[in-house]
């Protein structure tokens, strides 16, 4: 199988799965995997593509961009699967989505860019999330905030616990404190919500703050239907992002029955529109229970080392068998 893979690898941490994953697939014989700059999708069919035949040590994957080309199409591949980083480079998503006719995503590139939209998911599933809105709204975003007295704010296109900030108020002061400590205070909640609105023309979600956050973020891999375990990410600084690209460590975790009805009552709806690979993240409740905080549907979901290191099941070899089958799907 053609595999080609697109990303930018200076976007990429040292911890970061998308190097594993080049690496798996360079490992299997079935694949011959190909590797294509984000930022050379371009808009006409010849791709510049690098032929990745064997495992690459981090300094070889950031050096991707230096190594020789060949041009090629898209239909040559028999599978596309952009592990590309938000923000896009611009034209990026656009670009993939007029080639859908010819080859297969494994993620399909206009339903990526419909579901990034968190009002999305919310149409989904949000009987199984906290209270939140979307919305660029000053009034309606001031009327849920004061409601709830401590709120997340998630910016609309965002991954790894960035773009985010929790929202409070202290005495007769409002505090906006954003990942790795950086907090900032103002008089009044339109003072913090102004700038947050300037930072990003799209609508923000405002979801209700959960107290327990720092029981840690469960993530759930979920394959075609198939729910391949889950792992729990805890902040090793007591904060409240639990992300693992924001320093959060992975602990095993069990799926509960009540994990597995929210993923089969939610999951058709994204791989009607060609979205097969998910992430669903759960956090502990104000009641104790886990509730479901998001679905990560970009297709560059993380997580399938984290679960194989912490459940011992060979997670990658079931994930590239299920690739080697997806041309027939």
């Amino acid at each position: 199988m053609k595999l080609l893979c697109i990303t930018d690898p200076l976007t990429h941490p040292p911890t970061d799965t998308t190097v594993e994953l080049y690496n798996r697939v360079a490992e299997d014989p079935r694949f011959e995997l190909f590797h294509l700059e984000a930022g050379r999708v371009g808009d006409g069919s010849a791709l510049p593509v690098t032929r990745v035949s064997h495992p690459l040590a981090f300094a070889e994957f950031l050096a991707l961009a230096e190594w020789p080309t060949t041009p090629a199409e898209f239909a040559e591949f028999d599978l596309v699967f952009s592990r590309t980083d938000k923000p896009y480079p611009p034209g990026h998503m656009e670009a993939l989505i007029r080639h859908e006719d010819d080859t297969r995503f494994i993620a399909r590139p206009s339903s990526v860019r419909k579901q990034d939209d968190r009002v999305f998911c919310r149409s989904v599933a949000s009987r199984f999330m906290p209270t939140g809105i979307v919305t660029r709204s000053l009034e309606e975003a001031g009327e849920f905030i004061r409601s709830h007295g401590k709120v997340v704010a998630k910016r609309n296109r965002s991954y790894g616990g960035k773009g985010v900030a929790r929202l409070s108020r202290e005495g007769m002061r409002w505090l906006v404190e954003h990942p790795r400590g950086v907090r900032q205070e103002h008089d009044t909640l339109e003072g913090i919500l102004e700038p947050l609105f300037a930072s990003d023309p799209e609508p923000f979600e405002f979801v209700r703050y959960l107290e327990r956050v720092t029981a840690g973020d469960k993530r759930v891999l979920v394959v075609d239907g198939d729910i391949y375990g889950g792992f729990l990410r805890v902040a090793t600084d007591g904060g409240w992002i639990n992300n693992l690209t924001s320093g959060g460590a992975a602990y095993p975790a069990t799926v509960t029955p009540r994990e597995e009805a929210i993923v089969l009552a939610t999951c058709r709806s994204y791989h009607e529109h060609g979205l097969y690979a998910l992430g669903y993240d759960f956090l502990v409740d104000d009641s104790g229970e886990w509730t479901l905080s998001e679905i990560n549907a970009s297709g560059n979901i993380a997580g399938y080392g984290e679960l194989e290191r912490t459940s011992g099941l060979p997670v990658y070899r079931r994930f590239l068998d299920w690739l080697t089958a997806f041309p027939t799907l």
